[in-house]
């Protein structure tokens, strides 16, 4: 299936946003911090790649869960 890749639209976001979490005075960063954290939370607010992400997003087949068990059960059958 032959798709524009320019109609795509990426809505990047951070995934944990310490700085609204101070806005509504909710406090958590330092205790992620102490408990070794940091990093993983830098990793998850780090750089994204558009194009990656769109890439794999237009080479996804999505499945509803009626399909996706009728796929097990075939599957199942042939092993």
């Amino acid at each position: 299936m032959k798709f524009n890749f320019g109609l795509l639209k990426l809505r990047p976001e951070k995934m944990v946003d310490f700085e609204s979490l101070k806005v509504i005075e909710f406090y958590v960063e330092d205790l992620y911090i102490k408990q070794g954290w940091k990093r993983y939370f830098d990793m998850l607010n780090g750089p994204i790649y558009s194009r990656l992400v769109k890439e794999f997003w237009m080479k996804a087949e999505v499945f509803d869960e009626v399909s996706a068990r009728m796929e097990e059960e075939e599957m199942i059958r042939k092993n």
